[in-house]
C-alpha cells in the first residue's frame, strides 16, 4: 500500500501511525550480517534470571524503614497501611486542604492542632494516651513518643533499647496501635463516634490477643495471652 492509499483504507488514527513507521523504517540500513538477539541488562548482553528480577525494579523507589513495615507480626492490610504512612500518602487534613478537598478544621481527636500523619500517630496528646496505654501494659521499658521523631524513626530507636526476643512483639504491637489510631480517627470522621481513649486501649488490647491467638509471632513475648 503506497502512502497515497492509505486515507481510504485506514482511520486517521491508524494512518498518522502507519506514516511515522513508514519514517522510521526510511533510516534502517539492512546488511548482510544475521540477526543477533541483545539482551539489554547486562553488559554482554546475556540473558540471566536475574538480571531480569533486578530489570523488575528499575526506577522503584523502597521506604527506608521497609524492614519494620514488613518484617512485623502484623496482617498484610496493617503493613500496607504503614507503608502509605512511610511515604506521607494517608488522607490526613493538611493532605487534603493542599489538594482543596473537604476537610476537617484540626484534628478531630484532640482538636488543638491542625491534623498531619506525624501529629496523628505520635504527636497528638489523644495518641500519647494510648501510647502510655499500650507501653505501660506490654513494653513498659520503651518511653512514650514524645513527638520529636515521626513513627518508624522512634520505633528503629525504640527496638535497638529492648531484648532481640521482643523485638517482634513490639513492631508487631507498635503497627497495631498505629493502625487502630488511624482507624479510630476515621470513626470519628465519618462514622460520627465520640473518641475515646479507653474504647481504643480495649480495642488495641483484644485485638493483640487475637492477633497472638492466630500465630502472630512475638506478640506472646510481650503480652500475657489468657
Amino acid at each position: 500500500m503506497w502512502i497515497s492509499d492509505i486515507h481510504g483504507h485506514l482511520s486517521p488514527a491508524a494512518a498518522l501511525e502507519y506514516f511515522d513507521l513508514w519514517c522510521h523504517l526510511q533510516v534502517i540500513v539492512l546488511s548482510q550480517e544475521p540477526d543477533t538477539i541483545s539482551w539489554r541488562w547486562t553488559e554482554n548482553g546475556t540473558y540471566s534470571a536475574s538480571s531480569c528480577y533486578n530489570a523488575l525494579f528499575t526506577g522503584s523507589t523502597s521506604s527506608k524503614h521497609w524492614r519494620l513495615i514488613w518484617k512485623s507480626g502484623a496482617p498484610l492490610s496493617v503493613k500496607f497501611f504503614l507503608y502509605l504512612a512511610s511515604v506521607n500518602r494517608c488522607w490526613t487534613t493538611d493532605r487534603l486542604e493542599r489538594r482543596g478537598l473537604p476537610h476537617e478544621p484540626a484534628c478531630v481527636l484532640c482538636s488543638q492542632h491542625d491534623e498531619a500523619l506525624h501529629h496523628l500517630l505520635i504527636g497528638c496528646v489523644f495518641s500519647c494516651i494510648i501510647w502510655h496505654g499500650i507501653l505501660s501494659w506490654c513494653c513498659p521499658e520503651i518511653p512514650v513518643p514524645d513527638g520529636t521523631l515521626d513513627f518508624l524513626r522512634w520505633l528503629s530507636s525504640a527496638l535497638d533499647t529492648i531484648a532481640m526476643e521482643k523485638r517482634r512483639g513490639l513492631s508487631t504491637i507498635a503497627a497495631l496501635t498505629a493502625w487502630s489510631l488511624w482507624r479510630h480517627r476515621n470513626a470519628v470522621i465519618f462514622d460520627k463516634i465520640a473518641p475515646s481513649s479507653a474504647s481504643l486501649l480495649m480495642v488495641i488490647k483484644d485485638d493483640a490477643r487475637s492477633w497472638a491467638y492466630a500465630g502472630a509471632k512475638g506478640l506472646s513475648n510481650i503480652i500475657l495471652v489468657v
